[in-house]
């Protein structure tokens, strides 16, 4: 699929650098020199680009068969919401999130919940969100990745309201099929989980 952007970071003596889509909500592409369809002048920052989008061996997107457009080809797309945009916004995700978070406070202090349940989950949610932010920067600097099994077993065991604030406010792993999936899966786990620990069924507490 091709798509069009603007270079928004570029080392030259590396010959290597990232796109910005022109769709605010797409993750950055990972541009190199070789890429370019055809030879031309060096990129500078800021140039408008099309360019084909293929996720490559280290799980990131990079561009391929890549070239300048003119201002006349660029084809705009909606800007991002802004941060009070954002807070104004309710999605089924965000009450989710609130109606869990609240759950698990009365629980634990209900006692419904193993000891240290509480702290157990809000630990697992700042491994979470750190794990994110670190797969994002390899991503960006061609580093080795974080295992996305590690991603979803934090995930599980309770961090996926971290992992799905950190997919949306860094913009990493919002498009990549099926991490998407397996990730929605990990919270119908956890839940499930949760369930078991509150119930008759749970003979370890």
């Amino acid at each position: 699929m091709r798509d069009q952007g603007r270079l928004v970071e570029w080392f030259d003596e590396k010959g290597y650098g990232f796109i910005q889509p022109n769709d605010a909500f797409k993750d950055r592409v990972f541009l190199h020199i070789k890429d370019f369809a055809r030879p031309g002048p060096r990129p500078i920052v800021g140039c408008a680009l099309e360019y084909l989008v293929i996720l490559d061996e280290r799980g990131r997107y990079r561009a391929q068969q890549v070239t300048y457009l003119k201002a006349s080809q660029v084809i705009e797309h909606k800007a991002a919401p802004t941060k009070s945009q954002q807070k104004q916004t309710w999605t089924p995700m965000k009450i989710g999130i609130l109606v869990y978070i609240g759950f698990m406070v009365i629980a634990s202090l209900a006692k419904w919940l193993p000891p240290y349940s509480l702290l157990f989950v809000s630990l697992m949610n700042a491994l979470s969100y750190w794990l994110y932010a670190q797969d994002k920067e390899a991503a960006q600097l061609g580093n080795r990745r974080v295992p996305e099994q590690t991603l979803h077993i934090v995930d599980a065991l309770g961090g996926w309201c971290a992992g799905w604030y950190a997919q949306q406010k860094l913009r990493h792993k919002t498009q990549k099929q099926p991490f998407r999936q397996i990730y929605f899966c990990t919270i119908a786990f956890h839940i499930l989980l949760i369930c078991w620990l509150i119930s008759p069924l749970n003979v370890f507490y």
